[in-house]
């Protein structure tokens, strides 16, 4: 299998919002409630904690999904990380829904997971600690995001492509971040 062809079925599998399918589910269409947001946070907003849970759950398995394609077709992590990032976009931007998609923290969450688990470990930890000094989840996901990338650039060169959708997911939480700052 070709990279490219690898590449664009991540981004396909990125582009399916388990959102809509639990609003669906619900009857409601999720791209018109709160935030319009297709992902975990306006799930359980709109329709409770259980949306909510299984909407991060799918969300975290296409992450999974794309870098385990990617081991199981005998792709190098390098490869499995553009992968992520294809999944990524399509979930920040999927074609199906005129580029409108989630803010990927589950995704990148699964695919860390199952990528590097210590980056997911790192991740996680940054977060709670920013937590704990902002008493902001949006913050501390925002710092996490920061560290990521520095560790990226410093450890894990060949997880370069990441810092792409990073930015991407940072570019989708402006407003969340602005909102923490006032």
């Amino acid at each position: 299998m070709s990279i490219v062809l690898y590449s664009l079925c991540c981004y396909l599998v990125g582009s399916f919002m388990t959102a809509a399918v639990v609003g669906k589910l619900s009857g409601v269409s999720l791209a018109a409630e709160h935030s319009g947001n297709l992902g975990a946070r306006n799930a359980g907003r709109t329709l409770g904690k259980m949306a909510f849970v299984w909407t991060a759950a799918g969300d975290v398995l296409k992450g999974v999904a794309v870098v385990l394609a990617a081991r199981a077709l005998g792709l190098a992590d390098t490869v499995a990380a553009v992968g992520l990032t294809c999944a990524l976009l399509g979930h920040l931007y999927p074609v199906w829904w005129r580029f409108r998609g989630g803010k990927g923290v589950a995704t990148l969450l699964g695919g860390l997971l199952a990528l590097e688990p210590v980056l997911l470990l790192g991740a996680l930890l940054v977060m709670a600690l920013g937590y704990l000094v902002t008493k902001s989840l949006t913050l501390g996901f925002v710092g996490s995001v920061l560290v990521l990338a520095i560790v990226i650039v410093a450890f894990y060169p060949a997880y370069f492509i990441l810092l792409l959708v990073l930015a991407g997911i940072l570019w989708k939480h402006r407003t969340n971040i602005q909102q923490r700052w006032r």
